[in-house]
């Protein structure tokens, strides 16, 4: 973006300074036919010096101009308002398009998305850059949009994009970076590599890329050394099956991902992503109803979190699968420990950031809790596996109901597609301590047609709130309903 300026800028100073030159030499020439002396009544030598300064003082003028009034093509002033970086630049924000399977069977396809997920895993960890989630990334592949369009519509600067054709045991891979919204190619790279050499690969796309975005500067999250997950291609291939099956939202596919995942971990012991990715699609299917949840399955869940720590301290998916599992054990504290940890490593995952906002509400530091739940929102407004923000909108809802933001709280909710019992029973409250009567609104009958005869109290508490006085206020006010 600030790139985008600079360059409209540079091209309007070279444009004055061929004008100005111009008129300059071409103004004698009309003197000669026109003298101005008769037009002006000043001499020829005057009016030349007058010329003169006016170019010069005009010089500056249209950079000014240039700066406020001329913005990079389909970009808007109030889009200057990004992120900054440490250093006070605009953070450059990219998409990763997934890359074109080029093998012959679909069969490799997983393998494609799964080295593209990696790559905006990659890019997520650096927080001098924003790059969208890997849903709106995913949901690109089928909108085919010009580079114009990616500018308009997502605020893109750049996009990643590329192609990948597995034979046999080797990879060849294309990849380039292009700026928006004119489409130029900033840096591109044929690969021909064992597979193998894969996190190799990953890494030199995204040094290279990251180089040509922010400089040469030195960016810690690329030592590959201590994230590296497996030494083992047919362990690697394994996990990117058990991701890709995890990410389907069914219960067959959970099912599936769980044995892909155990054969990650038996062709390779020390593959520290295996054991969290399994624990995340076992949380998954407690989550949905697939497995019910029993304090066995609990305990397998935080021994495989315990022992992808183990293998590597440094597994942003461990400590994120662990702030949610505290989360839901109201040990808010550790909680919050794992939510700090795991958005250190990547500040920029939507799902990372969303647990630690909401570990940071239930101590109540609400600020700070709604600052990083609004960044969620704004990554990535519609979660993997859900159709619409509703989610999103839920948790925004819980902090600005904790501030008793009580406009705040309805604009939130007039977005809401289907309430959730949560901020239904929330927002009822909120509406009786503010003595404002919601008795004929449809959110409201809607919730109460569709939650009653509940048992409040077990609901209540999977609210998590950290507050045993408002989970009695709370109950007292449904009792009344």
């Amino acid at each position: 973006m600030l790139k985008g300026i600079i360059q409209k800028t540079s091209k309007t100073a070279a444009a004055y300074l061929v004008a100005g030159i111009a008129l300059i030499q071409l103004a004698p020439v009309f003197f000669n036919t026109f003298p101005p002396i008769d037009l002006f009544g000043i001499s020829e030598e005057s009016l030349m010096q007058i010329i003169f300064i006016l170019v010069g003082i005009g010089f500056p003028v249209s950079i000014l101009l240039a700066y406020f009034f001329v913005t990079p093509k389909g970009e808007s002033r109030s889009n200057l308002k990004k992120q900054k970086t440490a250093s006070g630049d605009y953070k450059q924000k990219i998409a990763v398009i997934p890359f074109a399977n080029l093998n012959k069977d679909e069969e490799g396809a997983f393998l494609v998305d799964g080295i593209v997920e990696d790559l905006i895993t990659e890019f997520s960890m650096i927080s001098e850059i924003e790059i969208v989630s890997r849903q709106t990334c995913f949901n690109l592949r089928e909108e085919n949009l010009s580079h114009q369009e990616y500018r308009e519509k997502y605020e893109l600067d750049y996009i990643v994009s590329g192609s990948i054709r597995a034979v046999e045991d080797r990879l060849r891979i294309s990849v380039e970076l292009s700026e928006t919204p004119e489409g130029n190619v900033i840096w591109s790279n044929k690969y021909d590599r064992v597979k193998e050499d894969i996190f190799d690969i990953q890494d030199e796309i995204v040094r290279k890329i990251t180089i040509a975005l922010l400089g040469g500067i030195e960016i810690s999250s690329l030592k590959r050394a201590h994230r590296k997950p497996t030494e083992s291609m047919n362990s690697y291939e394994f996990l990117l099956k058990g991701k890709e099956n995890h990410h389907k939202f069914t219960k067959e596919a959970n099912l599936e991902a769980i044995k892909n995942l155990d054969l990650a971990i038996a062709a390779d012991k020390n593959n520290a992503q295996a054991y969290a990715w399994k624990a995340c699609v076992m949380g998954q299917a407690f989550y949905r109803g697939y497995t019910p949840m029993t304090d066995e399955k609990m305990g397998e869940l935080l021994s495989l979190l315990e022992k992808a720590l183990e293998v590597d301290p440094n597994d942003f998916e461990c400590h994120r699968m662990q702030a949610e599992v505290y989360l839901s054990m109201h040990d808010f504290e550790k909680s919050k420990d794992s939510g700090r940890k795991a958005t250190a490593i990547n500040p920029n995952d939507p799902r990372v950031i969303s647990v630690y906002g909401e570990a940071l509400l239930r101590l109540r530091e609400l600020d700070q809790g709604i600052n990083y739940l609004e960044k969620a929102y704004e990554l990535d407004p519609v979660p993997q596996g859900q159709t619409t923000s509703d989610r999103r909108l839920a948790a925004l809802f819980l902090g600005y109901y904790l501030k008793n933001n009580f406009e705040k709280c309805q604009e939130i909710n007039k977005n809401i597609v289907d309430i959730d019992i949560r901020t239904w029973l929330l927002n009822f409250h909120l509406h009786k301590t503010k003595s404002v009567d919601c008795s004929q609104a449809s959110w409201f009958l809607k919730g109460k047609n569709d939650y009653v005869n509940l048992d409040w109290k077990m609901e209540i508490d999977r609210f998590h709130l950290n507050s045993e006085e408002l989970n009695s206020e709370l109950l007292d006010t449904v009792e009344a309903i």
